[in-house]
């Protein structure tokens, strides 16, 4: 007989809940969020069992803990959002209505694996989680030091004062002396704070980049396809590569368009058509890639008249929307067929 066992998992403890083949109840356990706990209590397993459950913030190192167990025949996380949707209408059939806990969540994981409903996701490997965090890290520390300039900016504007970012940098105490001569003793002391904060970021970047293009060489076979692509420099390929992985895990392009969060959903009923929005639940990463990338290819030969034909009918953020799902498809395609890009 096959058993499945769903686990809602927490900072602090786990709610494990056991089940057979035929929806039937087992053993039902709340143990510490830690590997030995985790451990002995498979081994009280008899029997190979399956485990289900959500992808949280935890998710990866818990996965190959399963993997590793002799008594587990398999692990599958799943993605959050689309079982909680699953897991109200399975209570309701288990008879539980809208009753919600952790033994219920627990079982309900289960259930999905039992009925074969599991929306599971990929798990990178080592490898790829590494060079992806990595890479994820730079574009956050991008982010952070582009906000500490803006914040000069807006300081240095409110007191009718305005520098560019690199006189402030500078080591010259005579040009540091022209800008700061009009201003107040607490808007000097922050801006000091945040010029501090943007050198230490630049030499994180700048270390976090020198790291990606070890792991990551723009003589990479993979880093050779996109950046044939126009639009697509070292930073934006390195995100891309890091972020799809595989190709093979989309069976046709329209799957990493709205993977990607550039798939338009339409509310329409009685013939009567609703708000056209972007999909929130997906990856930004990807999403600022394929967008960034149309900013910067929207003058190509290739791109330009449609482009240009769009931004009159729809304007500029629509134009730039649908380059940026022509260029996801044609990333797709090159990647699966391993080609360089063709003009």
């Amino acid at each position: 007989m096959l058993y499945h066992m769903g686990i809602d998992v927490h900072d602090e403890f786990c709610s494990f809940q056991h089940i057979d083949s035929e929806g039937s109840l087992g053993l039902s356990e709340h143990v510490p969020t830690d590997k030995h706990s985790i451990v002995n209590l498979l081994k009280q397993l008899d029997d190979p069992v399956t485990i289900t459950f959500e992808a949280g913030r935890n998710y990866w190192w818990l996965h190959e803990l399963f993997a590793n167990q002799p008594n587990v025949s398999q692990v599958n996380v799943v993605d959050p959002r689309r079982s909680r949707n699953l897991a109200k209408e399975l209570s309701v059939l288990s008879g539980y209505g809208r009753a919600k806990n952790d033994d219920i969540d627990a079982e309900m994981l289960a259930e999905q694996t039992r009925r074969g409903l599991a929306p599971t996701i990929h798990v990178p490997t080592a490898e790829q989680l590494e060079m992806r965090t990595v890479c994820r890290h730079r574009f956050t520390s991008v982010i952070n030091c582009t906000r500490a300039k803006n914040t000069v900016h807006s300081i240095l504007a409110m007191h009718g004062s305005k520098a560019r970012i690199k006189d402030l940098l500078t080591t010259d105490l005579m040009m540091r002396r022209k800008i700061n001569k009009s201003l107040p003793y607490y808007v000097l002391f922050i801006i000091d704070d945040l010029i501090a904060r943007i050198n230490l970021i630049d030499k994180q970047i700048e270390t976090c980049t020198q790291k990606l293009e070890q792991m990551l060489p723009e003589s990479h076979p993979q880093m050779q396809i996109l950046l044939s692509h126009p639009g697509i420099g070292p930073v934006l390929g390195r995100m891309m590569h890091t972020e799809i992985l595989e190709t093979t895990y989309f069976n046709e392009p329209k799957y990493l368009i709205s993977y990607s969060g550039l798939a338009p959903i339409e509310n329409e009923s009685a013939g009567r058509k609703g708000v056209v929005k972007l999909n929130r639940h997906c990856n930004y990463y990807l999403k600022y890639a394929f967008v960034e990338s149309a900013h910067h290819c929207k003058d190509h030969v290739k791109y330009r008249k449609k482009y240009e034909l769009d931004v009159r009918k729809h304007g500029k953020i629509i134009a730039k929307l649908n380059l940026a799902r022509r260029i996801a498809k044609t990333v797709y395609w090159m990647l699966t067929r391993q080609q360089l890009y063709r003009s």
